[in-house]
């Protein structure tokens, strides 16, 4: 919602130009920016790291290769990646993955 006479003068004590890429500033994860690598960059085989913050799949854990999606009955969008972490495969989006 925006911001108008129904909702109090800034809506929620937000300004107006509080909206989405809250998460873009230069102090939100750690300082770094980084540019979200193309589809076709992860091929099959190489090695990856998860870069988010599940507790699960941090640190070494978060260590895996990217497998391929043909023959599976879980339909999942372009920028879900299958990444084989351990004996498990796990989906991931491609922002929350880098290369080794």
């Amino acid at each position: 919602m925006a911001p108008g006479s129904w909702n109090g003068k800034n809506f929620g004590g937000l300004h107006t130009g509080t909206g989405k890429y809250q998460k873009g500033g230069v102090y939100s994860s750690n300082g770094k920016r980084f540019k979200p690598f193309p589809n076709s960059k992860f091929e099959v085989g190489k090695e990856v790291a998860y870069i988010g913050s599940h507790k699960d799949y941090r640190g070494e854990m978060g260590k895996g290769v990217v497998v391929s999606k043909n023959g599976d009955t879980i339909r999942s969008g372009r920028s879900i990646i299958k990444v084989k972490l351990g004996n498990q495969n796990v989906y991931f989006h491609k922002n929350n993955l880098r290369f080794i």
